[in-house]
């Protein structure tokens, strides 16, 4: 019965090992599960801010009856960008009158490309006025 006494000393050991494996793979799962949550939060907020570009250059073409090339927008989101390009595809008769149509286009980044958290999002429009 003597040669038995380390028995329960191994048995510790292997508890503690599987425990403190079971410990890691949740913190790393913890952490994964986090960035996703911040990646989504910050699409989400790529997508409204390319589609306030669209807004804009919509609104630009309405009240101006033109539209300017290109333009960066800078809103209130930290880091944010919107580039919005606008150009004319040409134009047609409708009636007595001639409507031009202009292809708007908005792209929301950011952070920078190739970083870990680099977002981007395109959006295209074409409108008339």
């Amino acid at each position: 019965m003597n040669n038995q006494k380390g028995i329960t000393l191994i048995g510790a050991i292997f508890v503690l090992i599987i425990v403190s494996l079971l410990g890691t793979y949740l913190v790393k799962i913890y952490s994964v599960q986090q960035k996703t949550s911040i990646l989504a939060l910050q699409t989400a907020r790529a997508y409204q801010t390319a589609n306030a570009g669209i807004e804009w250059g919509i609104a630009s073409v309405v009240n101006n009856g033109s539209c300017v090339a290109s333009t960066t927008l800078t809103p209130n989101l930290s880091n944010f960008s919107v580039t919005v390009t606008c150009q004319q595809l040409g134009s047609y008769s409708e009636n007595i009158n001639t409507k031009n149509v202009y292809l708007i286009t908005a792209k929301s980044q950011f952070s920078s490309y190739g970083s870990s958290d680099y977002i981007s999002r395109n959006m295209q429009t074409t409108i008339h006025d």
